[in-house]
């Protein structure tokens, strides 16, 4: 399958402070992702877990301070550009123009995001045209539904999530 997006040990880290009262964070910490063409990824964690800092650089809107991204095969941010779209309130992603390229979908909603039909629905029909989603949710259940892939982000590294209601085998009545 052809990758919307490529990265490969993402690192970011903000610094605030002046002289010797100085404090920094790494928020991003070697992150490894691939978001196929069809494909919805959805980046679960709590308040502060780096998930719009994420979105921001799979936007091609924010520089990582080292590792290395790539649109559909094309590392230069231009590319991005022009390829990339960027949602960050519900408004934005309904009214947001699709023409006949292959796209990636960066969707980071400023509030949590409710488990709502319509954008399970709009992300459904990007992916069914061949685009990429990519969202951050504090909802892991909504990601779940919502998505195909989910993945923690905590302590700046990603990790797989596992379906918030996994079904238990039962055993078979002889």
């Amino acid at each position: 399958m052809p990758l919307a997006l490529e990265s490969r040990s993402l690192r970011k880290r903000f610094s605030v402070g002046a002289g010797a009262c100085l404090a920094s964070a790494e928020v991003l910490r070697g992150v490894d992702l691939e978001v196929g063409m069809g494909e919805a990824v959805a980046i679960v964690g709590p308040p502060g877990a780096g998930k719009s800092t994420l979105m921001l650089c799979a936007a091609g809107l924010l520089r990582p301070d080292a590792g290395d991204l790539r649109w559909f095969g094309d590392a230069a941010f231009s590319h991005a550009a022009d390829r990339v779209r960027y949602h960050c309130t519900l408004a934005h992603l309904a009214g947001a123009p699709i023409d006949g390229s292959r796209q990636l979908h960066v969707i980071d909603l400023c509030t949590p995001i409710e488990a709502n039909r319509a954008m399970v629905s709009w992300i459904d029909d990007r992916c069914a045209a061949g685009d990429a989603v990519m969202f951050a949710s504090h909802d892991e259940q909504f990601a779940h539904h919502a998505a195909s892939r989910v993945l923690m982000l905590g302590g700046g590294v990603l990790r797989t999530s596992r379906p918030v209601h996994a079904r238990v085998a039962e055993h078979a009545r002889a």
